[in-house]
């Protein structure tokens, strides 16, 4: 489908209508022939996807704080980031007819906690900034070679070849692939540009181990638990589901996780295995309660959860041996599974990997062998914690872009 594309000449050319593309349309006030390409036939699919429909903007504080939620590449955007900070999104967003809240957690949301009405203000924008949109159309070459370092042509899969004075690559990851970030345009840059690009494998994913024994506890979460895994550890929430672990803490270790290795998770992780044990133990001879009873009322476990624990929940407190008390500490604060794999991309929530940082002027996102074309946003290789740092970055690589 098109609209209002019928010239073949354009100063500035948007490959990829996600949330980094309609940041950059919403944000680019510059007079001139201007164009977004969307291969699907709707903008923002992801987008609408994004903090379970309620679209998780960016986190409250200060961004000095957000280094670390990206990794150890946080250090390398760092300039991006504070230059066009979350007091900067949040003002844009707000000027742009979305009032914004803030959760207790720091998460910001927009008031109405629909991702849609973030959706709609980010059109409108890129309608006001004079851009037309190609909807159902792909882009299937570049050739940055034949006009020198000021013109890019690109070819599209409906046969036509369009010119432009800047190229903007925001293609996304391959996360969730139905909503067209499938991943595939990394091939059309390796190819045409002969750039690095990092491999790209699902990250934010669930996790899932072998024997897993909750699945009858879909549901159940825990706000505050501690997950082991290679060398790596995040403290947060998770949440059990039918076949494996999510949540938070879960999806931020999963990058680091293989198959084969040992995941640990502390249910208690403020309290200390000794104190827990002799808590337990002192409490053993005037407690007549069942053993799944005195747990979920001692140490606030999901009743549930902690039956699951014992093969006889109902089991007196006082008829636990040493051995018992010990093993059932053990299931509390060192509970080991063994990795079976993680989510795949059409569960993972954003995509590591991707355009290699070291092909990039970051001062202004431009490929350092072609300056005229830019990567922002998931199609580099950058990607963010839960709550809002993917959408913080998504924004501040695309106005760093301008």
């Amino acid at each position: 489908m098109y609209k209002n594309c019928s010239d073949t000449e354009y100063n500035c050319i948007i490959v990829g209508a996600g949330a980094a593309g309609l940041f950059y349309a919403a944000a680019d006030e510059t007079e001139g022939r201007k164009l977004i390409i969307e291969k699907t036939s709707c903008p923002g699919q992801k987008l609408l996807m994004s903090g379970n429909g309620m679209c998780n903007i960016t986190h409250d504080g200060s961004i000095k704080n957000f280094i670390v939620h990206y990794g150890g590449k946080g250090a390398k955007i760092r300039t991006c980031l504070y230059k066009h900070n979350n007091l900067e999104l949040t003002q844009f967003m707000e000027h742009a007819g979305v009032p914004l809240k803030e959760r207790p957690d720091g998460k910001i949301f927009p008031a109405s906690m629909k991702a849609a009405d973030v959706l709609d203000a980010l059109l409108a924008k890129a309608d006001r900034n004079d851009f037309a949109f190609l909807y159902d159309c792909a882009v299937t070459g570049i050739d940055a070679g034949s006009k020198g370092n000021h013109i890019v042509c690109i070819s599209l899969s409906d046969g036509r070849k369009l010119q432009t004075q800047k190229l903007v690559i925001a293609t996304g990851g391959a996360s969730y692939p139905a909503t067209g970030s499938d991943g595939s345009f990394m091939d059309v840059l390796k190819r045409d540009l002969n750039i690095a690009v990092t491999a790209l494998k699902p990250a934010l994913a669930p996790v899932f181990v072998e024997h897993y024994p909750y699945s009858e506890l879909s549901g159940i979460s825990f706000d505050d638990v501690t997950v082991s895994c290679g060398g790596h550890t995040e403290r947060g929430p998770i949440l059990l589901t039918h076949k494996g672990f999510s949540g938070p803490a879960m999806l931020h270790i999963s990058q680091y996780v293989k198959p084969g290795e040992q995941l640990t998770i502390n249910y208690l992780p403020d309290r200390s295995i000794a104190e827990v044990y002799r808590t337990i133990r002192d409490d053993q001879p005037a407690n007549s309660k069942g053993i799944a009873n005195y747990l979920a009322g001692k140490f606030g476990l999901p009743k549930a959860f902690a039956e699951k624990l014992f093969s006889v929940p109902s089991r007196k407190l006082s008829s636990i041996g040493h051995k018992e008390l010990e093993n059932i500490v053990h299931l509390m604060m060192d509970r080991k599974h063994t990795v079976s794999g993680t989510g795949g991309f059409k569960e993972a929530m954003v995509t590591a990997g991707g355009v290699s940082l070291d092909e990039m002027n970051l001062k202004n996102m431009s490929l350092i062998k072609y300056p005229c074309i830019h990567v922002i946003g998931e199609a580099l290789d950058i990607n963010g914690d839960t709550g809002g740092y993917n959408l913080q970055f998504a924004y501040s690589s695309a106005r760093t872009a301008i």
